[in-house]
């Protein structure tokens, strides 16, 4: 095991903050996750895998948690309890990855995860035990302590605000490398950029008829765009609640800007899910966020409108390469061989499944395309359920009731628990593991995190009574108990 340049960044700044507070570890745990293309760690007893900054992270995040004095030991045991569905998913994934491949050795062909002597590319190997699961096995374990690290850290002081300031930031940071990164290429600071791309991933091509496509400081397109759709869901959740909106909203609209103009499916996909979403929760629920909030959509949509008109009268050639752009990056993927190759992979989850009898063959066995194909054919029956099953647990978060006093801590809260879900759109299209990742770790920890902060409010006695008289028919509270 080495470490790399990156990583010794890691350990110099994440030596210094484990003498501030847990707040700010957070904020180094989420700001790691911006290099995506990099590699803290390289393993060579493992292939030369390499571990990512965000999961390096988590080192110097845990002596922070567990230390003596200052730390958050007892509250983070609470989290234990409160993610046991996460708990034992990652169990039953960690023991898979070690154990299925051995037992299904050799009982049906795969498309691993990394296959340098591909044929073809439907091209598959026997299964058999490699030390991709180990790796998937580590991503597991990183993916269930953020969210435990999230959950205890977001109930300490500043933890909230440290959150919501640390996601502006991080949309902007995001949103200006990739453009730099875009309009930069072949240049000396194009070469910063591919100096942070030192992970053992594909380096794909990165145009697409003259459009520069956004990577930043990830291998490819894809990545910058999924990573760049949490952060901006987020931010627009907590705009939507007027959770320090000034700074969210304007965060919010420059990344989404960015991620529609990254060529990424990935991005045009979770783009087009969640303003599905937002539009039916506005016309559905229209009192579930301020006035103000709907005005400023609303001008919003409007103002887009009009510069797209005048975009096309200035440019009507401009617009037709847009166009053709976004129909080679969605529907006309699945008839290209990318899309079929991805199709192949996602089919391979079923074909795990039932070979395995409904077990899985283990994290890391197979490359998949969408991540609750991946779950199925790695984790079967139990890891579809309890994952699904903590998925409601979150959902469930944002019907939590609470008082004037809370208002704020709810706000986040139902940000978080609207952003972990929604977040697993473009996942569930693209990524290749059965890990939900780390953002997503985040929003979910910190949605139990902050519920368990909000007291559990029981009727009052005369709204029981009430609710009680009504279901008996008997007279409603106050009305005379006799006479004529």
């Amino acid at each position: 095991m080495s470490l790399t340049f990156v990583g010794l960044l890691q350990m110099v700044v994440g030596s210094v903050l484990l003498f501030r507070s847990l707040a700010a570890m957070l904020v180094f745990l989420m700001v790691s996750g911006l290099l995506g293309g990099a590699a803290a760690l390289t393993v060579p007893a493992l292939g030369n895998s390499t571990i990512p900054p965000v999961q390096f992270a988590l080192v110097f995040v845990y002596l922070r948690i567990l230390m003596p004095r200052g730390g958050c030991f007892a509250v983070w045991t609470q989290g234990v309890r409160d993610n046991l569905l996460l708990v034992l998913f990652t169990l039953y994934g960690v023991a898979a990855a070690i154990v299925a491949p051995r037992i299904f050795a050799g009982h049906i062909q795969v498309a691993p995860m990394r296959f340098d002597g591909a044929r073809s590319l439907f091209d598959t190997v026997p299964l058999q035990p490699t030390p991709q699961n180990i790796t998937a096995a580590v991503y597991l374990i990183g993916a269930l302590l953020a969210t435990l690290a999230a959950y205890a850290i977001v109930r300490t002081r500043g933890g909230v605000e440290a959150l919501v300031k640390g996601a502006v930031a991080i949309a902007w940071v995001h949103a200006l490398s990739g453009l730099i990164a875009a309009q930069t290429k072949g240049t000396a600071i194009g070469g910063f950029f591919a100096l942070f791309r030192n992970g053992a991933y594909a380096q794909l091509d990165q145009s697409y008829q003259g459009f520069a496509r956004i990577d930043g400081f990830f291998p490819e397109a894809s990545g910058w765009a999924s990573f760049g759709f949490a952060w901006f869901v987020f931010a627009t959740e907590c705009w939507y609640r007027s959770v320090w909106a000034r700074h969210t909203g304007l965060a919010a609209l420059v990344l989404g800007g960015m991620l529609f103009a990254s060529t990424s499916s990935t991005a045009y996909v979770g783009l087009a899910c969640y303003g599905g979403f937002f539009v039916a929760r506005a016309l559905l629920a229209p009192t579930s966020a301020a006035p103000l909030r709907m005005r400023q959509a609303g001008v919003a949509m409007v103002a887009l409108t009009v510069l797209v008109a005048l975009a096309l009268a200035v440019m009507p050639g401009l617009a037709a390469k847009v166009w053709d752009m976004i129909l080679h990056m969605t529907v006309e993927k699945g008839d290209s061989d990318s899309g079929r190759q991805r199709l192949f992979w996602a089919m391979q989850g079923f074909t795990a499944f039932v070979a395995s009898g409904g077990l899985g063959i283990g994290p890391g066995s197979f490359r998949s395309s969408s991540l609750f194909t991946a779950i199925l054919g790695t984790m079967g029956v139990i890891g579809v359920v309890t994952f699904c099953g903590y998925l409601l647990q979150i959902m469930r978060c944002t019907r939590r009731a609470q008082g004037p006093e809370e208002e704020a801590i709810s706000a986040v809260m139902r940000a978080c628990a609207t952003t972990a879900p929604i977040i697993l759109l473009p996942a569930a299209i693209s990524t290749p593991n059965s890990h939900p990742g780390i953002n997503f770790a985040i929003f979910a920890g910190a949605a139990l995190g902050l519920s368990a902060m909000l007291p559990r409010r029981r009727p009052t006695m005369d709204h029981a009574l009430l609710v009680s008289r009504r279901m008996t028919g008997g007279p409603p509270v106050g009305a005379a108990a006799g006479g004529s």
